[in-house]
């Protein structure tokens, strides 16, 4: 029975010398199976080959690679056909405390720290100094290659099963690092979003938000609010200028959202009813479901009720007043600082 405890990268933790020369390590990758995703990935992991210099980590590398991809697959066949969402929360929350327990044995078996990485850093400079390459900087390599397909196999499921979720306890990748390591992600392994699965803008070119807006941001990225037809077109400073003007009022907002066409979203591909995407949409916006509830239902009267204006989101669609705003968004050039 698969615990889902990821016993078997438990066991790859030592990096072990199963082979005697490099020939054999090469007749071993050559002949293992490689065992991919069943379904698309959402996350990809880019190695720097440069870094994986010897057949040996080459050959571990494979290794974890297949271990993390059939936890990821038979996951993802077991979920298919729940129906309440409580086996997908007990295998995230499985995957999630394995990972962290995993991290944490990788780094005290190379009694590794945030503060005490030194190899790595000599590793990774313009200038490396190393002799005859030994088998501490195999280690190093090894262990950041290891945690970086750690975190890639904690996204992938979280992504998968957000809507389950319903973006509690979300991270991204630069959140895994620091929360888990204490430091940034390594760009020689580069873990991302796959191309063409929504990807954010980069945090340099992000504009700097408000609290209330960063805490919208946060809680809408996991549902692909800036793969909206409308929100991606936009630059990452307009993206910023909308969400600002979305958070300063809930009723405003509960009409803008529908302009942008977040509620079909969220209804299609996430199977929210209305019930949910009121609890999301005021979460997002901190106000409360009660009131949320009047915002949200006031888009669906036929005429404006004029006896509960002030909880009447649809006069902003009647009299066009989101779309001026976001056309006004659109149409105006915003420019990044670069100080």
């Amino acid at each position: 029975m698969n615990n889902f405890d990821l016993k078997g990268l438990n066991d790859l933790i030592p990096y072990r010398d199963i082979c005697k020369t490099n020939d054999e390590y090469m007749d071993k990758i050559n002949n293992m199976p490689h065992i991919g995703l069943t379904t698309e990935a959402l996350y990809v992991l880019t190695p720097d080959m440069s870094v994986l210099f010897t057949p040996k980590l080459r050959y571990y590398k494979n290794l974890v690679e297949n271990e993390i991809n059939i936890h990821i697959n038979e996951a993802s066949r077991l979920l298919e056909g729940d129906k309440t969402g409580e086996l997908t929360k007990y295998i995230l929350k499985k995957t999630r405390e394995a990972v962290t327990t995993l991290v944490h044995n990788a780094m005290s078996h190379y009694n590794i720290t945030s503060g005490n990485d030194i190899g790595w850093s000599n590793i990774t400079s313009e200038k490396p100094t190393i002799v005859g390459f030994p088998s501490s900087v195999e280690r190093t390599v090894y262990f950041h290659y290891l945690v970086a397909e750690l975190f890639r196999c904690w996204l992938e499921l979280q992504d998968r099963y957000i809507h389950v979720i319903d973006g509690e306890g979300y991270y991204d990748v630069l959140l895994l690092y620091t929360s888990l390591l204490n430091r940034y992600p390594d760009k020689e392994f580069q873990l991302m979003k796959n191309e063409g699965q929504g990807n954010l803008p980069q945090l340099t070119e992000r504009p700097k938000l408000t609290t209330s807006a960063e805490r919208f941001a946060k809680t809408v990225a996991p549902f692909g609010f800036t793969d909206l037809p409308l929100v991606k077109v936009l630059s990452p400073v307009q993206q910023g200028e909308l969400i600002e003007l979305i958070v300063r009022d809930a009723c405003y907002a509960a009409a803008m959202l529908k302009y942008l066409n977040y509620y079909n979203r969220l209804k299609d591909l996430y199977s929210y009813n209305n019930k949910k995407i009121v609890e999301h949409c005021a979460k997002a916006l901190k106000c409360s479901s009660s009131s949320y509830t009047k915002y949200f239902y006031s888009l669906e009267t036929k005429e404006t009720r004029t006896s509960y204006e002030r909880h009447d989101a649809k006069k902003y669609l009647n009299n066009k007043q989101v779309e001026k705003d976001y056309k006004k968004i659109k149409d105006s050039t915003y420019t990044t600082s670069t100080s």
